[in-house]
């Protein structure tokens, strides 16, 4: 269950792990935030200061976050690399083409670790031909994995009364969301993997 108000989206869940728990999940909209990221009480007051004055749940999700033992602070961002790899070290998953939380870096991650075996393997120790063929097949198909992500922070936060409205109106179309849900298979369908006629068993050292 998730409230929403301009900027700021705070959300309550079941924990899968302990149903006798549950989690909770907030964004806000900030500029560039200066803070320790080994500090999580500094992390908690930043929380704690976004949120004040809301209804629905969220006073009795910040008196529980005063005392919670487990907390993951971070900007729902990305770094772009020119490339995935130099020398004899390689990129694989959200390190090479992190798609933040648009819904596709687990995918993602599963595709290049796999394709990256098999060009290691099919390569025969010659790692450089290995990198640049992963990184050819599977940078196209990266990119337009990760556009999605690029709008995640709008989308669970909007900025105004009108965004989040018209986010709820569409999210209630069934035609809406099951186009969102043949986009996502058309992404995916647009990397071709081929069942490499190599040993993957075998270790390039």
């Amino acid at each position: 269950m998730g409230y929403n108000v301009p900027g700021r989206f705070a959300s309550v869940g079941a924990d899968h792990r302990d149903p006798a728990q549950a989690g909770a999940f907030v964004v806000f909209a900030a500029s560039e935030l200066s803070y320790d990221r080994h500090d999580p009480e500094q992390q908690k007051r930043l929380i704690d200061n976004a949120f004040a004055g809301l209804g629905w749940e969220v006073p009795s999700l910040l008196a529980s976050l005063r005392q919670a033992p487990d907390l993951y602070f971070d900007s729902i961002s990305r770094a772009d690399v020119d490339t995935w790899s130099a020398g004899r070290v390689c990129l694989v998953g959200d390190a090479a083409c992190g798609a933040t939380i648009g819904g596709m870096g687990t995918g993602t991650a599963v595709v290049a670790a796999y394709v990256l075996a098999c060009e290691l393997a099919r390569a025969q120790g010659d790692y450089r031909a290995a990198f640049t063929r992963y990184e050819g097949r599977l940078r196209k198909y990266a990119q337009t994995c990760q556009a999605g992500g690029d709008r995640t922070g709008r989308f669970l936060a909007p900025g105004t009364a009108t965004r989040i409205r018209l986010r709820n109106t569409l999210l209630s179309r069934p035609l809406f969301l099951n186009g969102m849900l043949k986009l996502g298979e058309k992404i995916s369908s647009t990397v071709d993997l081929p069942d490499y006629p190599v040993d993957t068993s075998r270790v390039v050292r």
